[in-house]
């Protein structure tokens, strides 16, 4: 059914006359940039998307993706409410209240905006105003047990036409200026996956394990795909492993996208046959792809990965490994690629290599995919929040020095899988793991230590490495321009009891015998409480977290680097340099449980390094 207002058509081209003089661009702006959904971006920002402009806080997830056309930044929230926010600025311009949730992304064309609800309606607002021009509704929604990613499907725009899946089964094409229904083409499924229009085609993946091409005007089928999935029964399994959830793309004579099945194919778009496909082992490929080239990026569920793939012949050219699943849809800028994931990072790689070049932490899961508009980026996260990110003051580049982390699974850690989890992080970021018969080989190669760095995971320093204090392999280590970064309590003043198989106590005056820091007396006086701490100029040059609380603050005179002072002046974060090298010396800084973000350890442990 549809209901539209008299004169839409009158009204909606008055809007788009009244939209270019005001400023407001009449060009196309969507899901993926494109109806094609092969937008890359050209920012010209040096640097990375990583420090926060603004934040609007939409007290709902944010899972649909942000379209930005003009001045405004279109999206809505899981509460089931449309926003258009000033982009510089994160104000409301006008809301709408549609009756169900909004997890479809956006759509704007001629001074209006099209998006849909979770009750199955396609709503089109003018753009300028918020009001309603017309509605339509597109059909009752067929049962899906399996469904878990929350991902649906977003309208594409081409020559008038709207097209949009729907959890009834069939592909719509909506006419743009009226709400009419030019036609519908029923799938074997729910179609969840936004299509993609190129030329006269559209391609469109449903619940069932079949990709088809469809005739943009007739609605009739050209072509279909049956992917590994079609043959699957879930019951098996215990999850999904037929449906397309992911939108497809166009590039050049090739459509590509993945699905749950654990592949990604590559066809040829004029015939539908199998080009190439890539097997990501049972991992749910739920993300887009994106192409720029050669290189076809993409994430993926369980496996926990961003992969880079050369488009010709379906071979890896790299992996990054995340924390946690990314169904979030990456983009391309000029040679960067970002791509939100499970643990609220939203990632930045370098596009050649895969290496992780910066992130912004945010406070919950993300779904979306992130969107570029001038100097600024914006991602929508399950904390709530939209965020708009402008160039942060980071700057990194690429560091060959030996990286290690010290982790050893026999010594108990004071904080229960935070050391794990530190571990994981870091060595999945190119950090060699050592243990304690590793790490005495490693840092007894003095010759070797400049411009080289250890993090200690496990905050224990095995005893063995400090006999002999001053004098010590660890001091010769620092001597010679190595870099050494702990966590948490300086494990100097701690040692391991075998006894109580736990960390204990040491001596609060022996890091004072081996590296020439007095925390005080050797009591509990020297710990001075556990005083909140924050970032100084230098810390924040260096990349630490912005506050903390910490004991063993020390007087900043003994320091030859602050990088956080407590509440009373003391030095929370520092280091003590042994060695004339910019990457060297004992560098203390705090890290919890509660640090979604570990990618400042990174950044401390790779400043200065050539």
């Amino acid at each position: 059914m549809n209901i539209r207002r008299k004169n839409t058509v009158v009204f909606s081209a008055a809007v788009a006359i009244v939209l270019y003089a005001s400023g407001q661009s009449s060009a196309q702006y969507m899901y993926r940039g494109n109806a094609a959904h092969n937008l890359n971006y050209n920012s010209a920002v040096k640097g990375f998307f990583d420090a926060c402009a603004w934040k609007f806080d939409a007290d709902a997830p944010v899972r649909s993706t942000a379209v930005v056309a003009g001045n405004s930044v279109y999206f809505g929230s899981s509460r089931g409410i449309f926003y258009c926010l000033e982009k510089n600025s994160g104000k409301i311009k006008w809301t709408f209240r549609p009756a169900g949730a909004i997890n479809s992304s956006a759509a704007v064309d001629n001074g209006n905006v099209f998006f849909s609800d979770n009750r199955q309606t396609l709503f089109s607002l003018n753009a300028l105003t918020g009001s309603l021009n017309w509605k339509t509704n597109l059909g009752k929604a067929k049962s899906y047990d399996w469904a878990f990613d929350y991902t649906y499907s977003s309208p594409a725009i081409s020559k008038g036409h709207i097209l949009i899946g729907s959890k009834d089964g069939n592909v719509y094409n909506v006419d743009e200026r009226t709400g009419t229904i030019t036609w519908r083409f029923k799938t074997n499924g729910i179609v969840r996956s936004s299509p993609a229009i190129d030329g006269n085609t559209v391609y469109v993946g449903d619940s069932e394990g079949d990709f088809f091409a469809i005739n943009l005007h007739s609605g009739r089928q050209q072509w279909r795909f049956e992917m590994e999935g079609r043959s699957l029964q879930n019951e098996k399994f215990g999850f999904d492993r037929r449906a397309v959830i992911a939108a497809p793309i166009v590039a050049g004579d090739k459509v590509l996208f993945g699905g749950r099945d654990g592949f990604g194919y590559c066809l040829d778009k004029s015939t539908g046959k199998q080009v190439w496909r890539i097997d990501h082992e049972v991992s749910w490929i739920i993300s887009a792809m994106t192409v720029k080239g050669n290189i076809m990026v993409t994430g993926t569920s369980d496996g926990h990965f961003v992969q880079a793939i050369n488009l010709k012949t379906g071979k890896q050219l790299w992996k990054f490994h995340t924390v946690n699943v990314v169904w979030s849809s990456p983009i391309i800028d000029m040679d960067k690629v970002y791509v939100g994931s499970h643990e609220g990072m939203l990632y930045c790689l370098d596009l050649a290599t895969g290496r992780k070049l910066s992130g912004y932490q945010t406070g919950g899961n993300i779904f979306g995919s992130p969107v570029i508009n001038g100097q600024m980026l914006y991602i929508g996260s399950d904390d709530g929040f939209l965020y708009a990110l402008k160039p942060g003051p980071f700057r990194v580049s690429p560091v060959s020095a030996p990286k290690y982390v010290f982790w050893d699974e026999s010594v108990p850690s004071g904080s229960p899988g935070n050391d794990i989890r530190i571990r994981k992080y870091l060595h999945e970021n190119g950090y060699a793991i050592l243990n304690k018969e590793k790490l005495a080989e490693r840092i007894g190669k003095t010759d070797s230590a400049a411009n080289s760095v250890i993090v200690f995971a496990t905050n224990y320093i095995p005893e063995e490495l400090t006999k002999g204090g001053r004098n010590s392999v660890f001091r010769e280590y620092l001597d010679h321009g190595g870099k050494i970064v702990v966590l948490g309590a300086d494990p100097l003043i701690l040692k391991y009891d075998a006894a109580d198989k736990a960390v204990v106590i040491r001596n609060f005056l022996f890091a004072d015998s081996v590296i020439g820091i007095k925390y005080g007396p050797n009591d509990l006086r020297s710990y001075k409480g556990n005083q909140p701490a924050f970032a100084t100029k230098a810390g924040t040059e260096w990349g630490i977290k912005s506050f903390w609380a910490a004991p063993l603050s020390i007087d900043p005179k003994q320091a030859d680097v602050v990088l956080g002072s407590d509440e009373n002046g003391l030095a929370s974060a520092w280091v003590k340099k042994f060695n004339p090298s910019p990457g060297s010396g004992f560098v203390q800084i705090w890290t919890g449980e509660n640090d979604r973000d570990l990618n400042f350890i990174m950044r401390v442990a790779e400043y200065g390094l050539k």
